[in-house]
């Protein structure tokens, strides 16, 4: 990143990509850490309310996070599913928008970071009580190592991971192909900006390329968060 004239103690820099900065003022910094994973930042901004970012990449915001969580949640919703395995999203976020729903009878959200569910539980509102509710169960693993081991079935998969992952190509039939075999072929998955910036297009089709080989009503939407200032890219399998 260029050098860039903001106090970084008060000041949030986010770079969605090269030749873009968006600058975000910390009128409150509620949590800055970091794991052994990533760097963790939850300020409480005047224009979007408490915002978390990791590595610097805005991940939520309480002003228009309704906007992503219709997005990733809102097919699993429409079908009144009852067990659904989210994979990333220890902010809490799709966890909170699914357990809203009277017809959710379990959600287990598989986090590699600890210490992101921590800072979220305490410093995000509802995050905590989310995580307490009987219907949700948190697992501490890396997502694609679960998915090897785990021989439970579900009905769907959510797939909330940052960009850092979703970039890989490595596992991605594995993911699939366990979307086939364990949850009943439908899952609602994240992949990333649109931008080819960001490598938007490549990445739309690595997932597509290794989802195509194992589900079947695949399509893609593009949805526009103000907060990303850009549009975001989710998959749908099994017709959701």
């Amino acid at each position: 990143m260029s050098k860039i004239c903001f106090d970084t103690k008060e000041y949030i820099v986010y770079q969605p990509y090269p030749g873009l900065h968006v600058v975000y003022h910390a009128k409150k910094v509620l949590f800055r850490g970091r794991s052994k994973f990533q760097r963790i930042e939850i300020i409480e901004n005047e224009a979007y309310g408490v915002m978390l970012l990791l590595d610097g990449n805005l991940q939520h915001t309480e002003f228009d996070a309704h906007i992503f969580n219709r997005a990733l949640v809102g097919p699993i919703l429409r079908r009144g599913l009852k067990k659904v395995l989210v994979l990333g999203g220890g902010s809490g976020q799709t966890l909170k928008a699914l357990l809203r729903s009277p017809s959710i009878e379990m959600v287990t959200v598989v986090e590699i970071d600890p210490l992101v569910v921590e800072a979220c539980r305490h410093h995000i509102p509802g995050v905590n009580d989310a995580f307490e509710d009987p219907r949700a169960k948190l697992v501490i693993d890396d997502a694609f190592r679960f998915i090897k081991e785990n021989k439970e079935h579900y009905d769907a998969l959510i797939l909330d991971l940052t960009e850092e992952w979703l970039g890989r190509s490595v596992g991605l039939e594995g993911l699939y192909r366990f979307v086939a075999a364990r949850c009943g072929g439908r899952c609602s998955c994240y992949i990333g900006p649109v931008s080819p910036q960001t490598g938007g297009p490549g990445r739309r089709r690595r997932h597509l390329e290794a989802a195509k080989k194992y589900l079947k009503g695949l399509r893609v939407r593009r949805v526009f968060i103000p907060s990303f200032g850009s549009e975001q890219l989710f998959l749908y399998g099994g017709g959701l």
